[in-house]
């Protein structure tokens, strides 16, 4: 028999409670773990902090009791309902009531069956609970209106990790909302929506060029972004000071895409460019792209650059880092001539000398020669003389001329 509370909600029975969150579950066991689980949570228990359900099938009022359960428990932390055939129907039923708690951390809703209708009946719950850090809502079909309910829960809160695979998405431009941009979000999973491509990338990249941006992980495998897309990506971490993980698995990226993430790891067209490029990034995985010949000639030095900026930890040292980087490319005439090769920079012998100004020249070419050996530091002599005598033979042609 059910009890009827005061605030107009009925509870199951125990008997009631077996019946309804057992009736579908595959064995014995599995139905009175079920049922001491929910007992348990149901009871408010203190030890209670972790509640997961796996390949369920809940009726609608199954539902809306344990959202009612959970709405009225405080010690809950971590709450996981995969492949629990969450229907848009069913997710209103539960979040009618589970909305109310504020003290879940963690929450994962994969593989189930809702959309945008399931997220909207979802945004109360996101708006209350200022304690979430983590939601996994991958592998549900949400698209574009999902993606905006999702946000305006969301909103400027604390959410530190979201996992977004596999939900359809393609328009991205909700993120360049100001107050949808995800400002504490560290780790970001969009893998698999193939419809995002090159436009989506360009709101993407909005966000990680915010200033302030904690983003430390971020997964863009198999969303068809193509080498216009990584060049957005590329752009906006010039200035990027978090990012240190990066996927970009199966995207059809060529050499576009590649030179424009060597460029922003490892710039040779000046000591200055060189020594200034990203040093934060340590990671990137580029799995499943075209592998050509040229192709491995970019990947090989993308990877010499990440090797030098994992070198140094956590705490990036950019000095150290871009010391190193200045001393591998720009003094070791070989992978300077490479690198300028495959970066479409001229002159590679006289380039580095355009920014540097006569009051450090004499300590650079002390480097060059205790770092790379006098070879090297006789070709890049002979450089300067070939740049600064054709400086001095086109400022005497501008005399002639204005004679």
């Amino acid at each position: 028999m059910r009890r009827r509370r005061q605030d107009n909600e009925y509870e199951f029975s125990d008997d009631e409670d077996r019946e309804a969150f057992t009736s579908a579950s595959r064995n014995e066991a599995t139905r009175q773990l079920n049922t001491y689980k929910i007992s348990r949570v149901k009871r408010n228990h203190r030890d209670e902090k972790y509640l997961s359900l796996a390949n369920e099938v809940f009726s609608y009022l199954a539902w809306q009791k344990l959202g009612y359960y959970i709405a009225r428990n405080d010690q809950l932390e971590c709450l996981s309902l995969r492949r629990c055939n969450l229907s848009d129907e069913n997710m209103s039923a539960f979040f009618h009531g589970a909305a109310r708690n504020k003290q879940i951390k963690v929450l994962t809703l994969y593989g189930n069956s809702f959309g945008a209708d399931g997220m909207k009946s979802l945004m109360p719950f996101l708006q209350h609970s200022h304690n979430l850090t983590s939601l996994n809502v991958s592998g549900n079909n949400i698209e574009t209106d999902g993606f905006w309910w999702l946000l305006q829960g969301l909103g400027n809160g604390c959410i530190e990790k979201l996992n977004l695979r596999h939900c359809g998405l393609s328009n991205m431009s909700m993120l360049e909302k100001q107050h949808c941009y995800l400002p504490n979000v560290q780790v970001l999973y969009l893998s698999d929506n193939s419809n995002i491509g090159a436009d989506g990338c360009s709101s993407i990249a909005s966000l990680l060029r915010r200033s302030g941006s904690k983003m430390k992980k971020f997964y863009l495998n198999r969303c068809n972004i193509g080498d216009e897309g990584v060049q957005l990506i590329a752009e906006s971490l010039v200035n990027n000071k978090s990012l240190c993980y990066l996927e970009l698995e199966t995207n059809n990226i060529g050499k576009e895409g590649l030179t424009a993430l060597l460029k922003l790891l490892n710039s040779v067209e000046t000591i200055q460019a060189t020594y200034n490029c990203n040093h934060v990034l340590k990671w990137i995985s580029l799995k499943g792209n075209p592998q050509g010949h040229e192709s491995i000639n970019y990947t090989r030095y993308i990877e010499s650059a990440l090797k030098l900026n994992q070198q140094f930890g956590d705490g990036v040292d950019y000095h150290r880092v871009g010391r190193a980087k200045v001393i591998q490319s720009q003094l070791q005439s070989q992978n300077r001539m490479i690198l300028s090769s495959l970066l479409g920079v001229d002159d590679y012998y006289m380039r580095p000398f355009s920014t540097v100004t006569s009051d450090v020249v004499s300590d650079y070419l002390a480097l060059v020669g205790r770092e790379s050996g006098f070879s090297d530091l006789y070709r890049l002599i002979l450089g300067m003389n070939s740049e600064l005598g054709l400086a001095t033979y086109r400022e005497e042609e501008r005399r002639a001329l204005d004679n």
